[in-house]
């Protein structure tokens, strides 16, 4: 028996043999739906690689500056930071569906930016990178690993009215990182950036 009667079986069989007249074993392997050769099992198509985060300016720019810079308004602009809705003198914008929103003091000085995480206040998670080089993996061992250990840490507060996780702060030249984390201790729910 050559190898192509064990790869083909039934290939010198009769024209006018019918081919569900031949043997199980004796088919060719494309006639029957039901049999699942490792050679006929088919391989899905490879679906196409999730599209490039479109690289964004560091929002860390913003601490300090007021809103009316040109410079600060293209960095709303491509955060499509908005007024809140009922916030007064647009002291607060948002964004939720990239998880960003930040606070203005009363002469419009951007003192705070909050990047949200897991479904923190209903915001769509932060997917850009984490400020101060943290990586892009919101987990607090990830951010000790890129960060090194915090300048501060708290622990949980197992209050019955709040409850939250444990967090950690860190200070760099321009700006304060403080994290809070989610009830687990590991992932990260918000960190607030300040001047």
């Amino acid at each position: 028996m050559g190898f192509l009667d064990r790869v083909l079986p039934g290939r010198h069989a009769p024209a006018s043999t019918p081919r569900d007249a031949l043997d199980v074993d004796e088919q060719p392997r494309s006639s029957h739906l039901d049999r699942q050769d490792p050679i006929e099992v088919r391989i899905p198509a490879m679906q196409p690689p999730p599209p490039p985060v479109v690289p964004r300016t560091d929002v860390t720019q913003l601490l300090g500056r007021h809103l009316a810079d040109p410079f600060a308004q293209d960095i709303c602009r491509e955060y499509h930071l908005l007024p809140a809705l009922g916030a007064g003198p647009a002291r607060s914008y948002q964004s939720p569906a990239l998880g960003v929103s930040l606070l203005a003091d009363d002469y419009g000085t951007v003192i705070n930016i909050f990047l949200h995480f897991h479904g923190d206040l209903d915001f769509d998670a932060y997917a850009g990178p984490i400020p101060g080089r943290g990586g892009t993996i919101p987990k607090r061992s990830s951010l000790w690993v890129a960060l090194g250990r915090p300048d501060q840490s708290t622990d949980p507060n197992r209050d019955r009215v709040i409850e939250y996780g444990a967090s950690d702060q860190w200070r760099f030249p321009t700006f304060t990182m403080h994290a809070l984390y989610a009830l687990d201790n590991e992932d990260l729910l918000r960190l607030t950036l300040r001047h």
